[in-house]
């Protein structure tokens, strides 16, 4: 199957094909879908959460604080909400797609693949929000083949 109207060949050289855009990071596919995927999250929540708002900046961390993760000054996550686990309660979201059709998935069960990208995001922003932000932590993690890790099902549940 192609793609229509998009060139032949992507910005990194390789040729262009339905899987050669889901795995790409150079040609811009990925943000899109990205962004398109957290802004319908955040559509969602503004339908039963209070104070939703899209790429809130983390609190900075303090030189002499001991967090793992990302410590960046800048950090972002993609998604916070108020009201969804609990009344009053804010909760920031962080969303992933990955492509199960990808090379280095072929040999896996899909199951573990969601685990991974899960505790990934876990092990990058858990606890930063838990510890600094004071709040809860939930990754949304998708596959471009349309499925979607426990705790984002849990998500689309709640919602």
């Amino acid at each position: 199957w192609q793609i229509p109207n998009i060139p032949a060949f992507c910005v990194c050289g390789k040729k262009n094909s339905v899987d050669h855009t889901l795995i790409c990071k150079n040609g811009g596919y990925l943000i899109f879908r990205h962004n398109k995927v957290r802004d319908t999250n955040a559509a969602f929540l503004r339908e039963v959460c209070h104070d939703v708002k899209t790429e809130p900046e983390l609190i900075p961390i303090d030189s002499c604080q001991a967090i793992p993760g990302n410590t960046e000054e800048r950090a972002r996550l993609d998604i916070s909400a108020r009201g969804l686990w609990g009344p009053f309660q804010k909760t920031m979201f962080d969303v992933r797609i990955f492509h199960p059709n990808a090379d280095s998935y072929k040999d896996r069960d899909i199951k573990s693949v969601y685990t991974q990208h899960e505790n990934i995001k876990k092990k990058d922003y858990e606890q930063r929000v838990i510890q600094v932000e004071k709040c809860s932590f939930t990754p949304l993690v998708y596959s471009t083949s349309g499925g979607m890790a426990p705790q984002a099902h849990a998500f689309h549940r709640r919602v």
